[in-house]
């Protein structure tokens, strides 16, 4: 395997997870834009202890929430290192041909 294989699996991985993220980031607006559209001022005055109690409910102490953070940050660094070096390692096995699949030469006449 070499380093230009390990670029170009990174670089593709790098992609493709940008994509993933890119578009889950943007179906989650989507549909808080249209639960905004959606809500009224009327719906909204009338759940308002709801609402308030939502969001404070979700209330992480802040040592956890670094912890949490580091762990995910280490874990979404892992995962990339791996699918790229598998992904180069994929490459460097389609490069490289195995001496069971060389045919033999063509005897010359």
């Amino acid at each position: 395997m070499s380093q230009k294989q390990l670029l170009l699996a990174k670089a593709i991985i790098g992609l493709l997870i940008g994509l993933v993220v890119g578009y889950a980031v943007g179906v989650s607006l989507a549909k808080d834009a249209a639960k905004g559209r959606a809500l009224t001022m009327e719906q909204y005055v009338a759940d308002f202890q709801r609402h308030k109690a939502d969001l404070e409910s979700s209330a992480i102490p802040m040592p956890a929430a670094v912890v949490i953070g580091v762990l995910m940050v280490f874990g979404a660094f892992a995962l990339y290192e791996g699918l790229s070096y598998g992904l180069a390692k994929g490459f460097a096995a389609v490069a490289s041909p195995t001496p069971s699949s060389s045919f033999p030469p063509a005897a010359r006449g």
